[in-house]
């Protein structure tokens, strides 16, 4: 069995708390009630027995529910059991992940900065390759130490050589003084000697006129580089000369150019003020001319209107007095008409007089209203001539207005035009200089950036003579020119050449 619950400890004490009760009350029952009959015995065995069985009963529940709770106690042990085995063996695999993981992180990483500093390493290497290909001090220094490497192999062929000769010398004495002592005598041995000494001269001779020859050739192709470098620096000077030289000429031709363009531009100017004044005076004088002409025309036109005015007027009157003569005439032959009449038609009645009377009444009236129609219009027609000349005088005051606030415009126009010249002038004069403290300041930055690059690069060009030195100094030292390895080398047909050997020696000494 396994252990307990609280809860069922806690039932097991209640349950033993009640039994003790039960048997108390029992007890106590059974002390104040004793059975007095069979029944009272036979009812109170019947309670107890109940009171037991309800008791066993409680019994048997607790132990069914301990048994239970021991069993799930025991399958949620198993339960952590095994998932402490899961989580044992997952974190053993993450740790496993997380280190190989790790190690993989590591791995690359350590190959990233492999191939970091192989790619630095190649461009070092490339970087001083281009060193050496470009400037020429190195390129110079590189020869001196391929012509040292070449000298010491020459050196050490021409010491294994003479090695090599006098083994083959010591052999053929060895052999020679055999010879001599088995098979000639002194005489034939000194003639033989004579003989030797002789072809070794001859050699000899055959060497030192090749190497004479040699070093003839030698000079001459020194002398053919020296003569290359030469016309090379003449040409260059030559070329920075014909620079320098258009340089000065195109900078004197634009400030002629210059000088020719403010001269031409001056006497534009003072062309163009000339012109504006012969203008100004020409428009005046116009103005002038069209002012007097069109006081003339008024004067005239007040003049013939006049004329004409009264030529109308006397018109107008002579067509009235006309009418009016035709008038009286006419009315004087009516008058003898009607005297006639009166005299003919005596007999006629008052009603052909009235007739008479209105007709004449009538034609009176149409005189007079023609005679005021007439007034009317003479006068509408006077009315109408001065509105026409008041209205020309106005037209033309306003004209000469427009005529004089035009000229006044065109004067305006032309005055912000000068000064927007004036203006446009000044500050292309400022963007010119402004435009060349540019310049200046972008040449003194070339310069500056050119200067820099090139301390740069020398001292690069030091770095890297440094390293060739520090690893090649050693190897060629005595077999080189002097001045070559401590940068004091002497350039030109005076510098000194070396002298590899004894051989040399005897050379010059000859």
């Amino acid at each position: 069995m396994g252990i307990p619950s609280p809860e069922t400890c806690i039932g097991d004490d209640f349950l033993e708390i009640e039994r003790r009760t039960l048997n108390e009350k029992l007890v106590i029952d059974t002390d104040t009630l004793e059975p007095k009959n069979e029944l009272q015995r036979n009812a109170i065995v019947e309670a107890r027995r109940k009171e037991l069985e309800t008791y066993q009963r409680a019994l048997d529940i607790q132990w069914l529910n301990s048994r239970m709770e021991d069993g799930r106690m025991g399958r949620c042990i198993a339960l952590v059991k095994k998932e402490a085995e899961m989580e044992k063996d997952f974190q053993e695999r993450t740790d496993h992940a997380a280190i190989v993981n790790a190690r993989a992180e590591k791995e690359i990483a350590l190959g990233i900065e492999i191939a970091k500093v192989q790619r630095e390493e190649a461009c070092k290497l490339l970087r001083r390759q281009y060193l050496r290909e470009r400037d020429p001090s190195l390129r110079n220094l590189i020869k001196n130490l391929q012509a040292g490497y070449v000298c010491k192999d020459l050196q050490q062929q021409i010491l294994h050589n003479q090695y090599k000769r006098l083994q083959e010398k010591a052999e053929e004495n060895q052999a020679n003084q055999l010879l001599y002592n088995s098979l000639h005598t002194d005489k034939e041995a000194k003639e033989l000697e004579e003989k030797a000494k002789m072809e070794k001269n001859r050699k000899y001779c055959m060497e030192l006129q090749q190497q004479l020859v040699n070093r003839q050739s030698q000079r001459q192709c020194e002398y053919e580089e020296m003569l290359i470098e030469k016309k090379m620096l003449e040409d260059i000077m030559r070329t920075l000369a014909d620079e320098d030289q258009r340089e000065l000429k195109q900078k004197h031709e634009q400030m002629l150019k210059m000088r020719n363009e403010m001269v031409t531009f001056k006497q534009a100017r003072e062309a163009w003020k000339e012109k504006q004044k012969k203008m100004v005076v020409l428009e005046e004088r116009e103005i002038e001319k069209q002012r007097r002409a069109a006081s003339d025309r008024s004067a005239d036109l007040i003049a013939k209107r006049e004329q004409k005015a009264r030529e109308k007027e006397e018109l107008n009157k002579k067509i009235s007095d006309k009418i009016l003569a035709d008038e009286a005439a006419r009315l004087e032959r009516q008058d003898l008409i009607k005297l006639l009449q009166e005299q003919e038609y005596l007999e006629k009645n008052v009603q052909d007089d009235k007739e008479e009377k209105e007709k004449l009444e009538r034609v009176k009236k149409e005189t007079k209203t023609a005679l005021m129609t007439q007034m009317t219009e003479r006068k509408r027609e006077r009315e109408m001539i001065r509105e026409r000349e008041r209205e020309f005088r106005l037209s033309v005051e306003k004209k000469m207005a427009a005529e004089d606030a035009k000229a006044a415009e065109k004067e305006r126009k032309e005055k912000e035009k000068r000064e927007r010249y004036q203006k446009e002038l000044r500050q292309q004069i400022k963007e010119n200089e402004i435009r060349r403290e540019k310049e200046r300041e972008l040449e003194e930055r070339r310069v500056k950036k050119v200067f820099d690059c090139d301390k740069a690069w020398r001292e690069e060009v030091s770095k890297e003579k440094q390293k060739i030195l520090e690893g090649h100094a050693a190897n060629v030292i005595g077999y080189v020119r002097p001045g070559v390895l401590d940068g004091t080398e002497q350039k030109g047909p005076d510098a000194r050449r070396t002298k590899c050997n004894a051989q040399c020696r005897v050379l010059r000494e000859y």
